[in-house]
């Protein structure tokens, strides 16, 4: 049977004396520990809730000045105590080692607080290895724009507009994980995409027509950055024809291969495939749909109207230009 601790013995802690703790027994028999509270010692004086000063509260016979000291170190660290307190503290403090020690454990948690809210962010951020560093991608920053032609999502990357994405018919997952498919992460930041935005805006309102903005296609074909490239010198105002660009990039029977790129476009408007239409004149197919290619034609002075009037003239881009 294990030795058993007398119940009227207490355990000191820093020098101070404290109620003892309730003695635990291991009985053979049954190999269960049983705890077994110890009992009350006598005339132990109850310790009363104090008011006043800290050195006014250690002065009373029936506390433990060194825990007045540790309660009031974490108001010590944020500069909260009065300064009679202050002053107590850190006169108590140079005379107690245990509390020395105490002190200085909490004004490194401040220092650890600090950094994880901001204050010390971008110190984090240089010693944080990058998730999308981590997982081989790229990393990019979404945000989203109201046009006349919808809801938008707009991300940019250190290289430039990696994706512009009409929302009307799918939410803004959809973008995210296509751009994770071309090793691109992206996460929600608004104000990285304000310059991309501001672009967009003065387009919609005439105000622009071309826009200052790098342009990223990463995880894209050689096929589709070719087709992209040529589609990004058609100019505003103008259209040319799928056939066209095939033989722009020097395959001139590729005018359907050249549709599906146009189709996988993940910058549209910035690279203006709403400016690509059959060789007859007709709209053709557009990934946001026939309606937000119309419009962006119209903002650009060129007519199509309904589906179904009598087409105008289209303004083909000159082959020497």
């Amino acid at each position: 049977m294990a030795a058993r601790t007398s119940g009227n013995d207490a355990f000191s802690r820093n020098g101070h004396s404290h109620l003892p703790v309730p003695t635990t027994i291991l009985y053979p028999e049954t190999d269960k520990p049983m705890t077994q509270s110890t009992p009350a010692i006598q005339d132990q004086p109850r310790i009363p809730t104090l008011a006043g000063s800290l050195e006014q509260q250690a002065r009373n016979p029936t506390t433990d000045p060194c825990d007045i000291a540790e309660e009031a170190m974490p108001a010590m660290v944020i500069g909260d105590l009065s300064e009679p307190d202050a002053l107590w503290l850190q006169g108590h403090v140079a005379g107690c080692a245990y509390c020395d020690t105490m002190l200085h454990s909490f004004e490194r948690c401040e220092l650890v607080f600090d950094k994880a809210t901001g204050h010390l962010a971008s110190e984090i951020l240089e010693e944080r290895p990058r998730t999308a560093q981590c997982l081989g991608m790229r990393e990019a920053s979404y945000g989203f724009m109201d046009t006349p032609v919808g809801p938008i999502l707009v991300a940019v990357t250190d290289q430039g507009v990696c994706e512009v994405s009409y929302l009307t018919h799918h939410d803004a997952y959809a973008p995210v994980h296509e751009m994770e498919s071309r090793s691109i992460l992206a996460s929600e930041r608004q104000a990285s995409v304000g310059p991309a935005v501001e672009q967009l805006e003065d387009y919609f309102s005439g105000a622009r027509d071309r826009f200052d903005l790098g342009v990223d296609l990463h995880g894209l074909t050689p096929f589709t950055r070719g087709v992209l490239e040529a589609t990004s010198h058609v100019p505003y105002g103008k259209v040319t024809s799928y056939g066209r660009i095939a033989g722009q990039i020097g395959n001139p029977k590729a005018s359907r291969a050249v549709g599906n790129a146009l189709g996988r476009n993940p910058i549209p408007i910035i690279i203006p495939c709403h400016r690509i239409v059959l060789s007859n004149g007709d709209l053709g197919w557009y990934t946001g749909g026939t309606d937000i290619k119309r419009s962006l034609l119209g903002i650009e002075g060129i007519s199509y109207g309904a589906p179904n009037e009598r087409r105008q003239h289209v303004p083909f881009l000159n082959p020497a230009q």
